[in-house]
């Protein structure tokens, strides 16, 4: 207690100042330490405004909590009206209504974006399909609502399940598999190689959100503009632990 009371209150303050230095600086626009890990100068200058769809990420809590995780780079590319995302394990009572409603009371065509789909059919075909049906009502084809499932792929598949268990899917729903046909055109894989995927045909959230929308938007350049962040996100990464070794 001796101690304690003859401290020095200017050495006190001294250790304070030095702590608060020490301490990263954080960017306000991507959230990442800067100047270090920041990823804004890959960003677009504006938000991405999708015409065709919207995307809908149910995204695993455990999955919120990494810091590598690939999503938030999506959500500072797209504008609010582009995406939505909701942490959860399934749909239902505990989701945003507005999402809910998107799913359920909306006619607009749903697809849900899984690998090793029961009956799932191609991007490809998926594609054809919208684009026979809008030739046939000859009208324009109504912005399809995109479902992505951004977790692990163990807990993909539990948050599948559970939304089949306790039948969170709307009927009308289709389920998407991108097959080795739909990713021909691919330039690149496995950009996002801080992560191990359970094989090479499994992509990570925004390397699958981002190659699908360029597709359904029939816009190329829109892949581009969405993986520039992700690979200077990765580039960053590997450039510290270098580092750091």
């Amino acid at each position: 207690m001796l101690a304690e009371s003859s401290a020095d209150p200017n050495n006190a303050s001294l250790f304070d100042q030095k702590k608060k230095k020490r301490k990263r600086s954080i960017c306000e626009r991507c959230e990442r330490p800067t100047p270090a890990a920041c990823i804004c100068d890959a960003l677009p200058s504006e938000p991405l405004e999708l015409k065709h769809c919207h995307c809908l990420v149910l995204q695993h809590p455990h999955e919120s909590r990494r810091k590598n995780r690939s999503l938030p780079l999506i959500e500072l590319c797209l504008s609010q009206q582009s995406i939505s995302v909701s942490v959860a394990r399934r749909f239902g009572d505990a989701i945003d209504s507005t999402i809910m409603d998107r799913l359920n009371k909306s006619r607009n065509p749903i697809w849900l974006i899984y690998p090793d789909s029961e009956n799932g059919i191609s991007l490809q075909q998926a594609l054809q399909e919208r684009k026979s049906e809008s030739n046939e009502t000859e009208t324009e084809s109504k912005p399809v609502t995109i479902v992505f499932l951004d977790g692990t792929w163990k807990y993909a598949k539990e948050m599948d399940q559970a939304n089949r268990e306790e039948k969170q899917y709307p009927s009308h729903m289709k389920r998407i598999q991108l097959m080795e046909s739909d990713l021909k055109e691919l330039t690149r894989s496995k950009r996002f190689d801080i992560r191990t995927p359970p094989s090479d045909q499994h992509l990570s959230t925004a390397e699958c959100l981002s190659w699908v929308v360029s597709n359904v938007e029939g816009n190329e350049d829109i892949y581009q503009t969405l993986m520039k962040p992700l690979d200077c996100m990765v580039e960053r990464w590997h450039s510290f632990k270098t580092h750091k070794r």
